[in-house]
């Protein structure tokens, strides 16, 4: 008798124990909550694909004219304004802007000294002028969403005009030509607009040195010279994209 209570109440206590241990068990195998939604991020702002614009500046040159006859020399630097357009195509690598653009600006430096002896030094005068200038340059930036911050390099040509005076008989040689050099610069451009940008940059242009022809005029001759020419650019713009 004994016996057999103390086996029934033993299978109380395992069946009773038998739903808990099924319940703990259930709780053990629930899947983790799920983790938070995360924002997605923000698309950087593109500056690929073409675009043009306009530009304005100052510049500043640096033009030495010597004669090797006599071992005379001069600086005639030439200064002005330049107004142009530029046209140009860029490719996007995430923050990495590259591509090539292309410009024509109009200049306006010009500078003319005299040379002559005291007390008439006006009697004989040198003049040194760029009329025009062109680029072809390929460009690589960081973007910083809308801040591009760039360097550029390239191709420069220019028009140039060299001139000597000879004021006492009113005689005058003239050389102008086209002039091929390289350039270099590095500049930012701010998109204000979902397509337009302003830009701010300079540019420094090298010609190197080109040999003017000696030139008879009248009873006057110009002995031939050495011309060296570079000229530093610093010009705004707004441009436009597609």
């Amino acid at each position: 008798m004994t016996t057999r209570f103390r086996l029934t109440f033993a299978a109380l206590l395992i069946g009773s124990a038998i739903p808990g241990a099924g319940a703990a068990a259930a709780a053990d195998l629930r899947l983790p909550a799920a983790p938070p939604p995360q924002a997605a991020s923000v698309a950087l702002l593109s500056w690929a694909g073409p675009y043009f614009g306009v530009q304005a500046g100052y510049l500043s040159g640096r033009s030495e004219i010597s004669l090797p006859a006599t071992g005379e020399f001069h600086f005639v630097d030439p200064k002005g304004a330049i107004v142009g357009a530029t046209a140009g195509f860029s490719a996007q690598w995430g923050r990495i802007v590259a591509g090539l653009e292309g410009d024509v600006n109009f200049v306006g430096a010009r500078a003319t000294i005299d040379t002559g002896f005291a007390p008439t030094p006006a009697v004989t005068q040198l003049q040194s002028a760029v009329n025009w200038n062109s680029h072809l340059r390929g460009r690589i930036g960081y973007a910083f969403d809308r801040t591009l911050l760039f360097a550029a390099g390239g191709l420069a040509v220019a028009g140039v005009e060299s001139k000597a005076f000879d004021n006492g008989i009113g005689a005058v040689a003239s050389w102008s030509e086209t002039r091929i050099g390289w350039s270099i610069g590095a500049g930012g451009e701010f998109r204000f607009a979902p397509q337009a940008s302003v830009r701010l940059e300079y540019l420094y242009d090298n010609y190197g040195s080109k040999t003017l022809a000696a030139q008879t005029v009248g009873a006057t001759t110009f002995g031939a010279r050495e011309s060296r020419l570079d000229t530093h650019t610093v010009r705004a713009g707004v441009y436009w994209r597609f």
